[in-house]
């Protein structure tokens, strides 16, 4: 078994663990402490992301959008995103603007119109 897959059979790379980093022996061990508890949540985080975005149908919403409405901090939801992106459970549609005014990738559980790159 990898470092990156813990003993249940998730895996980074598949979106179904934490990721973790870290430049010393103790930020790392840090880092994967705390990875390893947030992939013990992800199953009940990663349903709730997704039935928050369901309520924007096809045009999505940016992570803060859904942060807000989730009473969330935007870098809990965030990371959630990209791994919902690896399952397939979430689409890329877009860019928008977010609340500082760069543009933010939109998030959708419906996928783009076939041929159609977001």
């Amino acid at each position: 078994m990898s470092k990156a897959e813990n003993e249940n059979g998730n895996h980074y790379g598949r979106g179904t663990a934490a990721g973790s980093k870290g430049n010393t022996p103790t930020a790392k061990a840090n880092s994967e402490a705390a990875a390893s508890e947030v992939t013990q949540t992800l199953p009940r985080r990663h349903r709730q992301v997704v039935e928050a975005f369901a309520t924007y149908g096809a045009a999505g919403a940016i992570p803060e959008e859904v942060a807000n409405d989730l009473d969330l901090p935007v870098h809990v939801v965030r990371p959630r995103c990209g791994e919902l992106r690896t399952r397939k459970l979430l689409y890329e549609v877009g860019k928008r603007p977010g609340r500082m005014g760069c543009d933010v990738t939109a998030f959708s559980i419906v996928p783009p119109p076939e041929g159609e790159v977001a």
